[in-house]
């Protein structure tokens, strides 16, 4: 069996091999049998097409909000096509729905072709977008309100992402709960800043909330476990940004308020966020959970940076704040090195 590795993966597997052998784990023929079982690539291929088709998607959603957003093209491309827009709506849902049977179909002929198959359920979901754009445009639905043309897409993406196990899809459906909260609350809060008593980034500090709550739905012998790791991933990205953002605006109803009060009265979210975010990392450590040690430590840096430039930039100088924090993370470094000696004699 001859495996495809890059460099770094090939350093660590050369690594682990001599390791092995300086333990008398493996003899001499075992080890080369182990270093001849694979190779190392010079370019990765594959990660190029990873950022190729992420990047025609990028442009593609680009090119789809600017379409559905402007009401104009949207009534000339009608008047081009000459079309009702009903006749429309159903023609885009059937190509939609072959397109997602295509998808499939490619999928069960070309398995190993992951990439590819999933950009090609995007076209899926493009033209899915483009259907609820031209359904706005019905005389039944003229007088609907906007969140409700987010609301359909995106129960359409969560049915279709779960039954095809199509990660993508399933992306698209989470990312539509978040701009459907946003659009339904401030239409509920009658262009107010608060919904609840909560502005924007409060309501997704409980949007994050939640959507991580439904990652750990997903258990490894579930059906749906394909989807936890974007499901969480996608839950800390609304969380934590939400969270940062109430450390800079707080939980004010206008920017007027906002701009009216000093960033020391914040410092509360401040500190909540400090905290969460030390809990985030020493909870990745101990479960062994990347995606939310990541987390944990890149929102933790923000917050200290956001910080220093709000209370220290003109007071302090910038060698000693950077010296202060060298010096607080040495120590939080040198204890976690005891524990972990102390875990390594026990």
């Amino acid at each position: 069996m001859d495996i495809k590795v890059n460099k770094r993966q090939g350093q660590l597997l050369s690594d682990t091999i001599t390791q092995w052998q300086q333990q008398q784990l493996i003899d001499d023929q075992q080890a080369l049998q182990l270093r001849q079982s694979y190779h190392i690539i010079n370019f990765d291929w594959k990660l190029l097409a990873v950022y190729s088709f992420w990047i025609a998607i990028a442009c593609f959603i680009l090119s789809v909000i600017l379409l559905v957003a402007d009401d104009y093209l949207m009534a000339l491309v009608s008047r081009l096509i000459n079309t009702p827009a009903s006749v429309l709506t159903v023609l885009s849902a059937i190509l939609a729905s072959l397109l997602f049977y295509f998808g499939v179909k490619r999928r069960q002929r070309y398995p190993q072709k992951t990439v590819s198959n999933e950009a090609m359920f995007f076209f899926g979901v493009l033209i899915t977008a483009v259907a609820s754009g031209f359904f706005s445009h019905t005389t039944l639905a003229l007088h609907w309100r906007d969140s409700i043309f987010i609301l359909l897409p995106t129960i359409i993406y969560a049915i279709v992402g779960l039954q095809l196990r199509s990660v993508l899809v399933w992306l698209f459906a989470l990312l539509g709960i978040g701009l459907w909260v946003l659009t339904e609350t401030s239409y509920l809060a009658q262009d107010h800043y608060l919904f609840w008593g909560m502005n924007i980034p409060l309501r997704f500090i409980l949007v994050g909330m939640l959507i991580v709550g439904l990652s750990a739905i997903f258990k490894p012998h579930s059906r749906f476990y394909f989807a936890k790791e974007a499901t969480l991933f996608i839950g800390l990205i609304y969380f934590f940004t939400a969270l940062w953002m109430l450390t800079i605006f707080g939980n004010y109803d206008s920017l007027r308020a906002w701009s009216h009060v000093k960033q020391v009265e914040l410092w509360g979210w401040s500190v909540a966020m400090f905290c969460i975010t030390i809990s985030a990392i020493f909870y990745g450590i101990k479960t062994n959970t990347s995606l939310i040690r990541a987390f944990g430590i890149i929102f933790l840096l923000l917050c200290l940076y956001s910080r220093y430039f709000e209370y220290f930039w003109n007071t302090l100088h910038k060698a000693l704040f950077f010296a202060i924090l060298a010096l607080s993370f040495w120590g939080i470094g040198s204890r976690a090195e005891k524990i972990w000696q102390l875990g390594n004699k026990k």
